[in-house]
């Protein structure tokens, strides 16, 4: 079976009201996807939805989380860009840990891993369910990275000092089953990061189906600060911190992108357009209402830290 219908996977009610019916806008894999609102909990999902066996038609070899290049063999810009990124990301965990057991869920590639090997003290592991990205990990950077889901690792209890799960979350099946045996694997001491698309953004409203952060059928969940801290409590963690931004303008640059394929037919102007989008000055000036929709916890994505219930 290639499509399953589910029960809300936060508080598990049958009960739900339909938004919107979508496609897959960036792979363009054929498909109409119905995103639905649980009537008792507020959560976002998708049901029906692609089963485990059927999910990995939506992640093409050109998906773009999968990076199968080191920076040395990116061009310039190119390269600049993705060690920005991260290298943010290495600094969320260096404010909470300087040194200690890390492992990165859905690690993709590897890029994170490796560039956070960079920095002394840390021993890194990952975990990916695409054989093929995990492989290149392993290949490519010398990683420790399993090639499956968290729950068949086994990793030892209170093994890690820091879980990170980076634009992962919205991607699995049962949020609830992972996060629960990160709990488990986490040190008592440990810190939990995650960054995962929000639904109280500002572009969220404005881009309606055109929005990149639903990504159907990719994204299975798309949470509020409301269902992700209720999550969060249901298997064994208390909020630390919470913060919106950091990718913003990208996410914008793509939700324009998905709204213009549909509504100029013209293949030169849209390119135009994003041209003219994609520009150093236009950047420059959308920089302030970004930051000032980040400052208001309305940003595009949310990176939120979370400890262990003790």
């Amino acid at each position: 079976m290639l499509i399953e219908n589910v029960s809300c996977v936060l508080c598990g009610s049958n009960t739900y009201s339909n938004i919107i019916v979508t496609q897959d806008r960036l792979c363009h894999i054929n498909g109409d996807f119905s995103l639905v609102r649980c009537n008792d909990c507020g959560l976002y999902y998708l049901n029906p939805r692609p089963t485990p066996e059927a999910i990995d038609i939506y992640y093409p070899l050109d998906y773009n989380s999968f990076q199968y290049k080191t920076l040395a063999q990116m061009p310039p810009l190119q390269r600049f860009t993705v060690q920005y990124g991260l290298r943010k990301r290495c600094r969320s965990v260096l404010s909470y840990k300087k040194q200690g057991y890390l492992l990165d869920v859905g690690c993709a590639t590897g890029q994170f891993l490796a560039e956070m090997r960079r920095y002394p003290g840390w021993q890194v592991y990952g975990v990916e369910p695409n054989h093929i990205a995990a492989n290149f990990a392993r290949q490519a950077f010398g990683l420790d990275v399993h090639p499956g889901d968290l729950v068949s690792a086994a990793y030892a209890d209170s093994y890690f000092d820091v879980v990170t799960l980076w634009d992962v979350l919205e991607h699995l099946h049962n949020p609830q089953e992972t996060l629960i045996e990160i709990r488990r694997i986490l040190k008592p001491d440990g810190y939990l990061i995650l960054r995962t698309p929000t639904l109280d953004s500002w572009d969220a409203q404005i881009f309606g189906s055109y929005w990149a952060g639903l990504d159907t059928p990719r994204h299975l969940v798309v949470f509020s600060r409301h269902t992700l801290t209720r999550l969060l409590a249901q298997t064994g963690f208390r909020l630390h911190h919470l913060r919106t931004g950091g990718g913003s303008y990208f996410i914008v640059l793509l939700s324009l992108s998905f709204w213009l394929d549909e509504a100029v037919s013209n293949t030169n102007l849209r390119r135009a357009f994003m041209k003219i989008a994609n520009n150093l000055a236009i950047r420059l000036i959308t920089a302030l209402p970004l930051t000032i929709a980040d400052r208001l916890g309305r940003g595009s994505d949310m990176v939120v830290v979370a400890c262990p219930k003790i």
